[in-house]
């Protein structure tokens, strides 16, 4: 038997279905995951974020066994759902060990530098997923998961602009950024090394701005512009978390914008952007996917997100509460709304 992507998707839809849940018992709403809660970075970053990544780099490989590697990782929502955290925690170390191995093997296979990239991402992972499961402490674990995406995100940028003709000596720029972002990272925070990582992502942010194609793609029409604007406007959210950590405060809810900024603003914006691009690649789908319609998304996606950002800053608790709850909608239908599209588009090749 051959293994399918599809095979996959069904428990990563679910792990992000229950990690949008599960956010919003946190900030307030009765729902009937409440057990869940207390999970929900691990549910979000595990079991859905890091098992997406798997699963885009899985299908490259001809062997289809190696699917086996983001299913093993996404089943662990299976394990969260059922209150068996420590059997949800080894599939994710496993996963995420796995994963790591996956990018030592493109390193000497394509010797390409952003796979080193790529490698040092999912190291951070790894090493986010043990220290949780060793402390239990998420707030330790969580810079780690945050250097994971950063890294893979700057990767697949350099690896989807590699042909692009950039000023010498502008990359070591890019790996001077990242090296502060490693050294905030190794640093413990309460010892400034939320500053020291702060300054790296704001180096990398303004890097990004500078040197990534996103302001040139704004220039075309359709799918170019749409991913462009949502590159732009990520690359922004990153420089507001970096804002966040400068500002450290003895308010509880910037803790919650950090977070927020880094992860919705910047790395779903990063999702809504590549989707079109990256969905049909892992399915294998011969469509196009894009739509107008994706602006809404777009639009209420960060509408939401200044409103939440407001509620911390200001300790509007109720205002959170709803900001939240948009915020998981619209992730959810964006969703909803890629499906559908494939869906349509299919028919009509059928036709």
């Amino acid at each position: 038997m051959k293994m399918n992507p599809l095979f996959i998707l069904p428990f990563i839809l679910a792990s992000l279905i229950v990690a949008l849940l599960s956010g919003l018992v946190r900030i307030g709403w009765s729902l009937p995951v409440s057990h869940t809660a207390g999970h929900h970075g691990a549910i979000m970053i595990g079991s859905f974020l890091s098992s997406l990544i798997m699963l885009e780099r899985a299908v490259t490989f001809k062997n289809k066994w190696i699917l086996l590697l983001p299913l093993l990782n996404a089943i662990s929502i299976i394990f969260f759902l059922r209150g068996d955290i420590a059997i949800a925690l080894y599939l994710l170390i496993a996963g995420s060990a796995g994963f790591a191995a996956m990018c030592l093997y493109f390193i000497y296979t394509y010797k390409d530098a952003y796979y080193y990239l790529f490698f040092i991402g999912a190291s951070c992972l790894l090493i986010g997923n043990v220290m949780l499961l060793q402390s239990n402490f998420y707030p330790q674990a969580a810079p780690w998961w945050m250097g994971f995406l950063l890294f893979t995100i700057v990767a697949e940028r350099l690896e989807l602009t590699r042909f692009l003709q950039l000023p010498r000596g502008s990359h070591l720029m890019l790996y001077a950024a990242l090296a502060i972002v490693i050294a905030g990272l190794v640093i413990p925070f309460h010892m400034h090394g939320d500053w020291i990582f702060a300054s790296g992502l704001v180096l990398t942010a303004c890097w990004l701005l500078r040197y990534d194609m996103a302001f040139k793609s704004m220039k075309k029409a359709g799918q170019h512009r749409y991913s462009a604007l949502l590159l732009i406007t990520g690359y922004a959210w990153l420089l507001f978390a970096a804002m966040f950590l400068f500002a450290g405060s003895e308010n509880p809810f910037l803790y919650d914008a950090t977070l927020h900024a880094f992860f919705i603003g910047f790395v779903f914006s990063m999702i809504f952007s590549h989707s079109p691009i990256i969905l049909p690649a892992v399915l294998r789908l011969p469509v196009k996917p894009y739509r107008p319609f994706l602006y809404v998304w777009f639009v209420l996606l960060q509408v939401s997100l200044v409103l939440r950002m407001v509620a911390d800053a200001a300790v509007m608790v109720e205002l959170r509460r709803i900001a939240g709850m948009i915020n998981g909608l619209v992730i959810l239908f964006f969703f909803i709304s890629m499906m559908v599209i494939l869906k349509i588009e299919l028919a009509k090749r059928k036709h």
